[in-house]
């Protein structure tokens, strides 16, 4: 019958170096090794960590009721909430204007809008320069959306605000990583310049900012209108 020996030494608790007992691995006990790890669904992954450390040593305390196994139980998965995708916005409620501003373009526009909204229906819209690779001015996306009277269905700075709150996870679920335009809310500077908000995820946040019309927009930044 072939076997696998071995022998070799340890130590006592004296500092004693004496021979250990040889062990013998028969080919029927390594059989019946091989069939038990199969049966309990181990792979070779469970051997090597059984073969690692003192690993063993503690299965061994437990076959000689040395030690007791605990049973950790199965933690169910918690089902997450489903994200509240629902804006409610007080339109009576002036918006936080920043320190820099001159004026509102469009004030009346301010009050414009939906009293409540559901997000999943907040288009996002590209000018035609926008789409593909293209780039164009934030000038000249400005003055199509007013010459084509579409500011009265953009979001505004209100609406921003009301976004803001819902989280950064609730943002990016519906708009990604992309920064999303408030052009109702475009205002001029005591510098003169013309700028609009926006609202972008950054790390654990939803940050609003400002961005000045004289600058490029490409097709990451997209104007969010209330659906036709």
């Amino acid at each position: 019958m072939d076997t696998l020996a071995y022998a070799g030494t340890f130590t006592t608790k004296e500092g004693q170096a004496v021979m250990d007992s040889e062990f013998v691995l028969t080919q029927g006990a390594g059989h019946k090794l091989e069939t038990a790890i199969k049966r309990n669904g181990a792979n070779i992954g469970d051997v090597e960590w059984l073969s690692a450390g003192e690993n063993f040593k503690s299965v061994m305390m437990l076959a000689r009721g040395e030690a007791e196994l605990a049973v950790k139980p199965r933690i169910a998965p918690q089902a997450q909430s489903p994200l509240d995708s629902i804006i409610r916005v007080d339109r009576k409620v002036r918006p936080v204007y920043p320190d820099w501003m001159k004026r509102v373009m469009y004030p009346k526009l301010e009050a414009v809008g939906p009293a409540e909204y559901d997000l999943v229906k907040v288009e996002l819209w590209l000018h035609d320069g926008q789409k593909n690779l293209g780039l164009v001015k934030g000038l000249d996306i400005y003055e199509h959306l007013k010459n084509n009277r579409m500011l009265n269905s953009c979001l505004g700075l209100r609406d921003g605000e009301e976004i803001k709150k819902k989280g950064v996870a609730v943002f990016r679920k519906f708009f990604g990583g992309q920064a999303i335009f408030l052009w109702a809310s475009v205002m001029l500077s005591r510098a003169g310049n013309l700028r609009v908000p926006y609202l972008i995820g950054s790390g654990g946040a939803v940050l609003l900012r400002w961005d000045w019309l004289e600058d490029d927009w490409r097709r990451y930044s997209p104007a969010a209108r209330f659906a036709s």
